[in-house]
């Protein structure tokens, strides 16, 4: 068997195993390369690109279509041939995603907490914000009272005003009084935050991630030289796991983590990957993947920028 047959075999069995489903993956794919690309893709191009991890083309098409109807994509029929693309909702959500995703640094905490307090939301969009909320990485301090420590609130206020609750929701800035209140927060976010279940998930994606780290960055085995194919595989694998866990995380201040905080080895093992695997998966996308034009575009200039500080 040859290396290139295990590392397929190690990376489906990896997503049998965690169950992922296809529907999340085609989700990914569009996120970290069609967005990139053009934003359009081939159905039957997908097909292809998923089919070496372990998803069929009645799996992929059923995906595609239950993201049509929950309005993450539309379509578009050239001839026999159906494209796809992110719906503006999607895109919209994607974009607040990738801000994360991609960072190439937490930015520095300025010590303030943002505190959401929503006064007078309907009924029929209180579920949506308070997702929306939880998504962002708040939660509740007291009844009602909604709170992250955060320097960056632009996607906050792009949720209120998606939401058209600019009038409903009133939003503060505050910061700890004394070492006493630090101490009682600090408490409750381990709590209310479950960190400690937060932490174990980055354990288990190191875990499986670090050798693969240490095979991509060793340059002198030649042995260790992988497809086309196979890089982007592993970008997109590393980027969906990566975005499960990360996306669960509040994204709190180092201040407010425990010493050596394993999420900030998880971001560093990211970065360095995708760093490696950006220029031949790209290969493989521009030799591989077709929109009604034919192939890919080039990667947008906002590609060149992920993780870069």
């Amino acid at each position: 068997m040859t290396k290139t047959s295990k590392i397929n075999l190690t990376v489906k069995e990896h997503i049998k195993q965690s169950k992922i489903s296809c529907t999340s993956m085609v989700v990914t794919v569009f996120g970290d390369i069609v967005s990139q690309h053009g934003s359009w893709i081939w159905l039957s191009s997908l097909i292809k690109a998923l089919e070496p991890l372990g998803f069929n083309e009645r799996q992929v098409r059923t995906s595609v279509y239950r993201l049509v109807q929950n309005n993450w994509l539309q379509g578009n029929k050239v001839g026999r041939c159906s494209y796809y693309c992110f719906t503006d909702f999607a895109m919209a959500y994607y974009e607040k995603a990738e801000r994360r995703i991609y960072a190439a640094e937490q930015a520095d905490w300025n010590q303030n907490w943002i505190l959401v307090l929503p006064i007078s939301v309907p009924d029929d969009k209180k579920e949506e914000f308070v997702k929306s909320l939880l998504w962002q990485g708040f939660n509740t301090l007291v009844s009602g009272l909604y709170a992250h420590p955060s320097c960056d609130a632009s996607s906050l206020n792009e949720a209120i005003h998606e939401l058209g609750l600019t009038g409903n929701v009133i939003i503060l800035n505050g910061s700890v009084a004394d070492l006493n209140s630090q101490s009682v927060i600090k408490s409750l976010i381990k709590e209310r935050w479950k960190l400690s279940e937060l932490e174990k998930n980055y354990r288990e994606f190191l875990d499986f991630y670090r050798p693969l780290c240490q095979q991509l960055l060793n340059k002198h085995d030649k042995s260790e030289q992988l497809s086309t194919t196979e890089y982007f595989l592993l970008r997109v694998t590393l980027i969906h796991d990566y975005r499960r866990v990360l996306l669960r995380d509040p994204d709190f201040p180092q201040a407010m983590l425990t010493q050596g905080w394993v999420g900030y080895e998880a971001h560093d093992l990211v970065k360095r990957m995708y760093k490696v695997l950006g220029e031949p998966s790209t290969a493989y996308i521009q030799e591989n993947m077709k929109n009604a034009q034919g192939k890919l575009p080039d990667a947008t200039n906002k590609f060149y920028q992920r993780f870069v500080s």
